[in-house]
Parts: structure tokens; sequence; C-alpha cells
């Protein structure tokens, strides 16, 4: 699928885990919604050179779920740059987001395919950068 193709649709089931349901309501924080996207991510270890590609696989406004080369330790600071279609952008044209973050958690795919590794990441900060039209 290219950028250009990108299905934007709320995932479903992730409003709350069997930990937040035994917390009392006054500390439960909800989850935030999650946007499937398929998009190309680069991403790198801060403070390192080399840049990889990844695949993003869904998106929300606290962190995002990406197909990597390899995976990587929680708390790993990481930057990511990839390109927001349009209906997530907010605007008339895409933007391209560059973010730091860290690594929530991150696994080793099983069956070979398209990425070795998933990573879940936080993102702690985040630029826009609208592309001109």
């Amino acid at each position: 699928m290219r950028n250009d193709e990108i299905k934007l649709v709320p995932k479903r089931g992730h409003d709350s885990d069997a930990e937040s349901v035994n917390r009392v309501d006054r500390y439960r924080v909800p989850r935030a919604e999650r946007y499937e996207i398929s998009a190309i991510t680069k991403y790198r270890i801060r403070g390192e050179q080399e840049w990889y590609e990844g695949a993003m696989k869904d998106i929300s406004v606290s962190g995002l779920l990406m197909g990597a080369a390899f995976s990587l330790p929680s708390e790993t600071l990481i930057e990511m740059r990839f390109s927001l279609p349009v209906q997530l952008a907010g605007g008339e044209t895409p933007a391209e987001v560059h973010c730091r973050g860290s690594v929530v958690r991150s696994w080793n795919c099983e069956v070979p395919g398209d990425t070795a590794a998933m990573v879940a990441a936080r993102i702690i900060h985040s630029r826009f950068l609208r592309q001109e039209s």
C-alpha cells in the first residue's frame, strides 16, 4: 500500500486492559484512540547517525507501533520521521512529522515476513512540518 492510499480506521478493543479495569476509575487513564496506518517510518537510536526504515502499523496521539529491522530494549531513546496523510494532518496537505520518543516494548516476529521485529514507542515530543502542495 502506498502512502497516498492510507486507510484510517480507529482500532477497536483497546479501551482498557485487565490492569486498568481493576483500578479505581478516578486513577484510570483512558488509552488514546489508535488509527491503523500503513506508512513508511524512518527511525534511529538517538545520538546515532544511521536511519533505518520501518513500517508503521498504527498511531495515536501518545505513540505508535511499527515493524522494524530489529527489536530494541525498553526505554531506548529513538527519533522517528514519517508523513501523515491529510486526514490525520488536519489540513489540506500532508505533514511530515519529526518525533523523539522511547521504546515501550519490542519483540521479535516469530514468522518471517516484512519485518524482523515490532516496536511500540511512546512519543515524547513531535514537530510538524507542513509540506508544500
